[in-house]
Formats: structure tokens, C-alpha cells, sequence
């Protein structure tokens, strides 16, 4: 997982993910947030200079727990379609576990504002980006490979890799917990939909019976 500097800055992230994606960025103060904390606002200040390095602190955490899911299963030795569809389970596997922390950068993609943009959230951004382009070209690497053994139909690497992603993050905007095995349910069913998008028609039967 991410490393955090201490427990108190994790303790905020979360207070304040929750915070954020039950009542929205802009509706929240940081006072609310020490409140719910238990705390006081310096707090806060003491370790993100502003509510928008917070937000991005937030976004940056939640691209890399997903980051964290997923390596490990493309780092492992698997046939492409095996670790295709091993990365998208894990991918909805994380959106379903860390809900808040996506449920903010779903907000902040359609536009929330956080005030005035500090250097420190500039760099955050930037790092975001680093990250992001990280996570995207596992799933590229992955796809060529497929493509190459003539599992996966030739198709454009960056089209087809945000466009399952964007299915994998469908549990964002309506899961709502039920338990462990329904939470598999999903990510399992989200997973074969995303490969079924990507194989090749013939071998399709064969190839999605293998990683039932």
C-alpha cells in the first residue's frame, strides 16, 4: 500500500474521503473534517497547506491503492488472458474497497473546485498524471502481448484501455455494500465482461472457460 508518513496524515485521508464523497468537495470545509476527526483545523494544516492539496492528496492515494491491487497480478508469470482478466477483477475489487477515495476523483473529474491551486498541488498533480500513465500502460503492455499471441483483437491500446476502465469503475457510481461475496460477485462479473470486450471472437469460448 501506499506509504504514509504517519498514521495521523492516513487518519485524515480517510476522514476526510469520507467527508468528501458523502456530502461532495465543495459542501465539505476542513472544519467539518477536524470535527469528524475529533481534531482541530491545524491539525489539518499541519500536514496539506490547502483543502485542494488535500483533494489531490486523496486522488493521488486512490490511483496508487488501485496501482497497488492490481501489480501484482501483471507482474506475475500468466498467459495474457489469465492476467487480463485477473488485473480487471482487482481493479474492480478496488473500487468496490476504497469507495470514498474513487467517489472523490469521480467529483473532481466533473469539475468540483478547490479554490486557489498551491506549487505543493501543482506537484500533486503532476504526480497524479506519473501515476495514472503508470497504472494504464500495465494494461497496455498486457493487451499488446494478448494482441500478439492472437488472443485479443488488434485494436487501438489507448480506445480500448480507457474504455474498459471506465466500465470497470461502474461500481463508483452505484455499489452499495452487502458483504464479501457479493463484492466478489461484481468484480468477478465486471472482469469477464472486460476480457469478452477484448477477445478475439474464436477464441472466446475456450479462452473465458479457462478463467471461470
Amino acid at each position: 500500500m501506499i506509504s504514509i508518513a504517519n498514521t495521523t496524515k492516513l487518519k485524515i485521508l480517510d476522514a476526510a474521503a469520507t467527508a468528501f464523497a458523502t456530502h461532495g468537495v465543495d459542501q465539505t470545509s476542513l472544519d467539518d473534517i477536524a470535527r469528524a476527526l475529533g481534531a482541530t483545523k491545524g491539525k489539518i494544516y499541519h500536514h496539506f497547506g490547502s483543502k485542494g492539496e488535500l483533494v489531490c492528496a486523496i486522488r493521488k492515494h486512490s490511483v496508487q491503492l488501485t496501482l497497488d491491487r492490481v501489480h501484482p497480478y501483471f507482474a506475475a508469470e500468466a498467459p495474457p488472458h489469465e492476467k487480463f482478466h485477473a488485473m480487471a477483477k482487482a481493479h474492480a475489487t478496488a473500487m468496490i474497497s476504497e469507495l470514498a477515495y474513487h467517489r472523490v476523483v469521480v467529483e473532481e473529474m466533473r469539475g468540483s473546485g478547490t479554490g486557489t491551486i498551491t506549487d505543493n498541488e501543482h506537484n500533486l498533480r503532476l504526480e497524479i498524471t506519473v501515476l495514472q500513465s503508470k497504472y494504464e500502460d500495465m494494461f497496455r503492455s498486457v493487451l499488446a502481448s494478448g494482441i500478439a499471441a492472437g488472443q485479443f483483437r488488434d485494436q487501438d491500446l489507448s480506445v480500448t484501455v480507457r474504455s474498459f476502465l471506465m466500465m470497470l469503475h461502474a461500481p463508483i457510481y452505484w455499489y452499495q455494500p452487502r458483504g464479501p461475496q457479493n463484492s466478489h460477485s461484481i468484480a468477478m462479473q465486471l472482469a469477464d465482461m472486460a476480457l469478452g470486450a477484448v477477445l478475439v471472437t474464436h477464441v472466446k469460448k475456450s479462452v473465458t472457460a479457462i478463467v471461470q
